[in-house]
């Protein structure tokens, strides 16, 4: 008799055949790839822990097949607290419509809940709207866009902007904990206690890890004006990338080149890590955010759907 359950995949679960040709229906890139190749690439992707993967099998005697997976993953950030989000959600093509979408979703939402999410985020692509209607369905909604960047081209910055990178905290405490009033006007998931606040960013930067730029009046004040944290990440769709999770200039010191000198920071760093990718999340309702990106060369290319669990 066969049995249909949920399980975390370990590495004889990822060397499957069936866990490639489940995964390839999703992303085609994948199709290039043998077996052990995938095997490898899905270790490595998951060997922070941060990154996993999850997914149905059937199990009929000494036989396991994969018949839906989830890559996804939880890090600590400075707007949600924890981020639950999922990259990839699909089930095999053949065994559609016997509501393993739904078994595996309600999974995720439960590990979101577990961990300490505010939320479940998930990734999906524009065009994919038989997937948009499933998760509509299911009670998400379009809350952001990812914008993505493919070609590295750096704008002029202002003389009157130094970017300093505060990533190695225990030399930057006093920058540190002047950025507190600029990350706190977006960031609904920071402590207003400066000790906790300064504790919470060390967290978001060693669990990245991710790093830290501070945009600085290049006077006397030495004005904190903004702050971005970025980490190089990589996923299925991308390959290797940077990945915004914040770019915030100081609500009053806006159209003093301030975001473009921070996004300059980072494409330099892409170029210098040999990458011409970056990626960022903008909540929809931000108009004026979306305008600058696109000036800087970036376009949509994801939804962000959400579940905001009561």
């Amino acid at each position: 008799m066969s049995q249909e359950i949920i399980i975390p995949f370990d590495e004889n679960i990822v060397r499957l055949p069936s866990c490639l040709t489940v995964h390839k229906q999703l992303r085609f890139g994948l199709n290039q790839f043998t077996t052990e190749e995938y095997a490898s690439l899905m270790q490595k992707l998951c060997e922070t822990k941060q990154s996993r993967i999850c997914g149905i099998v059937r199990k009929d005697g000494l036989e396991t097949i994969v018949l839906a997976l989830a890559f996804y993953r939880a890090h600590p950030t400075t707007y949600e607290g924890i981020r639950f989000e999922v990259y990839d959600l699909t089930v095999d093509e053949k065994e559609r419509n016997h509501g393993l979408g739904t078994r595996l979703l309600q999974d995720l939402i439960r590990q979101a809940k577990e961990c300490g999410a505010p939320s479940l985020v998930l990734q999906c692509d524009l065009t994919n709207t038989d997937a948009h209607r499933f998760f509509f369905r299911h009670g998400l909604g379009i809350s952001s866009f990812t914008f993505y960047l493919d070609k590295i081209v750096q704008g002029k910055t202002q003389d009157q902007i130094k970017i300093v990178d505060i990533s190695d905290l225990a030399k930057n405490e006093d920058i540190l904990s002047r950025t507190e009033d600029v990350l706190q006007q977006f960031g609904p998931g920071l402590s207003s206690d400066e000790t906790a606040y300064a504790d919470q960013i060390r967290n978001i930067c060693q669990t990245g890890p991710a790093h830290m730029l501070v945009a600085i009046s290049n006077d006397e004040k030495k004005d904190v004006l903004g702050v971005a944290i970025y980490r190089l990440s990589h996923h299925l769709k991308y390959s290797q990338f940077i990945y915004c999770d914040d770019l915030i200039t100081d609500e009053n010191k806006r159209s003093l080149g301030v975001g473009r000198a921070l996004m300059n920071a980072m494409k330099h760093e892409a170029e210098r890590l040999g990458l011409n990718r970056i990626a960022l999340d903008s909540d929809c309702q931000q108009g004026r955010a979306h305008k600058f990106y696109h000036r800087e060369g970036f376009r949509i290319d994801q939804f962000e759907m959400t579940i905001i669990f009561k």
